[in-house]
């Protein structure tokens, strides 16, 4: 168990060296968690100085929690027995929520509203935090079936902390670099009238993202959806359907926004009665370079130092901010580089960036 966690906590701590914004790094943070944490739900909510929800990210698409938390949070606040400011101002680095998993719980508004409906029961939170404010917590979900998180679990969450925070405090408006053919994608069918007739768990959950910006508790929600989710899509379907029919084969539409860039493509489709009134947007969210890269260092068989250099070196930082960076000396750095290029039989930095750029796809700026 302290292996798997230690090889955890390093993965996590390379993630949050790598350079990206929060809101492209903390993804690959929860999903880490969640492969040596196993749970159904993982979740972050972004804060401002002062503990306000400024935005909130989750990796499955819930509109009923989201609405009701938006819609009652002073209730869920009751409930859960900490409010959302409370909670990144003042809660303690982990175990908040734990009201959340006693009986008591199962007979609050929340629970019938939240937990029961998509079999929730055990929760672990963390708050991202440090001296000088809060960035954020998120919260990591079990359900009915499974047993509760254990202190080793806990004490997991606690380890990571200091480095979200850490890369939150020194992260840059830098405007960030994608890879294409490297992201998720899913498809939406849409009529003639550019609605939605179909569309799976991802496809709706990569749209959200897309086409909202933030979500906060002052977003506007109705009918367990996020309203303006709805008319901006179809908007967007409309666009590339009037352009299929002016003739072009595949259009395509970019949205950039501070979850990343996303790309939608339309296709015509067709049945076996011949061409069909429906037709295809699929969405492709690309990947941040520097998150390509990291993919590329770790199927390397590099030691976890190594890594670390050859990510710095293939970001293109000089080696003397490497060697300041790490603490070690330029000797040091070089004697590194040498077990580097022997390890991938190579001779020099531009066949380092080369061999983890291989069959990298389209970069975009």
């Amino acid at each position: 168990m302290e292996c798997k966690q230690s090889a955890a906590v390093a993965r996590i701590r390379q993630i949050c060296c790598a350079g990206l914004p929060s809101r492209s790094f903390v993804p690959m943070v929860i999903a880490q968690l969640r492969e040596a944490i196993p749970s159904m739900y993982g979740q972050f909510t972004w804060s401002s100085e002062t503990g306000r929800v400024i935005n909130a990210w989750s990796d499955r698409f819930l509109p009923r929690r989201a609405a009701w938390i938006i819609l009652h949070y002073r209730r869920y606040a009751i409930d859960a027995g900490i409010g959302l400011q409370d909670l990144m101002m003042f809660g303690k680095p982990t175990g908040n929520l734990r009201s959340c998993s006693r009986p008591a719980f199962e007979a609050t508004p929340t629970h019938a509203a939240i937990y029961k409906p998509y079999g929730f029961r055990w929760v672990l939170d963390g708050v991202v935090r440090d001296a000088m404010r809060p960035y954020g917590f998120f919260s990591l979900i079990r359900g009915c079936e499974a047993e509760d998180f254990s202190a080793a679990d806990e004490e997991l969450v606690a380890r990571v902390l200091p480095y979200m925070a850490h890369a939150m405090r020194v992260e840059t408006a830098r405007p960030p670099r994608f890879v294409r053919g490297a992201g998720r994608s899913a498809l939406v069918v849409c009529d003639a009238q550019g609605d939605v007739v179909e569309w799976s768990e991802q496809a709706h959950h990569l749209a959200l993202f897309a086409l909202m910006d933030s979500i906060t508790l002052e977003t506007e929600v109705e009918r367990e959806d996020l309203r303006a989710l709805g008319p901006a899509l179809r908007a967007i379907a409309l666009a590339l359907r009037e352009r299929m029919d002016e003739g072009e084969g595949v259009p395509t539409q970019v949205r950039r926004n501070g979850w990343g860039e996303f790309v939608f493509r339309g296709y015509r489709l067709g049945s076996a009665e011949g061409p069909s009134e429906r037709f295809g947007i699929l969405i492709e969210q690309l990947v941040p370079f520097e998150a390509h890269l990291l993919e590329r260092v770790n199927a390397t068989g590099l030691t976890p130092r190594q890594k670390e250099i050859a990510l710095l070196s293939a970001r293109g930082l000089p080696n003397a901010e490497i060697a300041y960076r790490l603490h070690i000396t330029p000797n040091t750095l070089k004697d590194y580089f040498k077990a580097i290029y022997a390890r991938l039989e190579i001779n020099s930095h531009q066949q380092l960036v080369a061999r983890l750029s291989a069959d990298q796809p389209v970069v975009v700026d």
